[in-house]
């Protein structure tokens, strides 16, 4: 099921403001959210599919299905590793993603939900997804993840998924 709401991005306002002022700052503030739910088919660590939708988790990045990893001294496909988990954490449960913009291949960009669990930050605090590179509010999951190896922090040899898409393009 797909909708479309407008919302308004509330800012703190110093001072005393008129309500014509507040009015006219909140027009200028709109924001188109697009809400995806149902069950999803889950495609990769970071990617998930509503209604013919493909949706891009926004602020997380997972390993590429055919980039190798070692764990245990056996060598991995890590796409495949990290898809798996983000499908068992789902399970049969309906997904909620809310998006507010649209990445360069035209997905959306989504923060995603399994009633009140966001995924992104699960993902990463689990250590089955990066924090997304320099621009992700998930850094201090990915760092809890690291320190207490979980997940992709266990793995004995693995490039971080923007590398490998780098050597790939290479």
């Amino acid at each position: 099921m797909l909708k479309s709401v407008t919302a308004l991005a509330l800012l703190a306002f110093g001072g005393l403001a008129t309500c014509e002022n507040l009015s006219d700052q909140a027009s200028n503030d709109a924001v188109t959210v697009t809400i995806y739910e149902g069950l999803p088919a889950i495609r990769d660590g970071d990617n998930v599919n509503i209604d013919g939708e493909n949706i891009r988790l926004v602020g997380i990045d997972a390993c590429e299905l055919g980039q190798p990893a070692r764990f245990a001294n056996h060598e991995i496909d890590c796409g495949i590793w990290a898809r798996d988990n983000f499908r068992s954490m789902i399970g049969p449960r309906s997904v909620r993603c809310e998006s507010t913009e649209r990445d360069f291949y035209d997905r959306p960009l989504a923060v995603c939900y399994t009633g009140q669990r966001e995924i992104n930050r699960a993902l990463v605090q689990n250590g089955y997804a990066f924090a997304y590179d320099g621009q992700s509010p998930y850094e201090a999951e990915r760092d809890e993840a690291r320190a207490a190896g979980r997940g992709v922090w266990q793995f004995e040899d693995f490039t971080h998924p923007s590398a490998y898409r780098r050597s790939l393009r290479n």
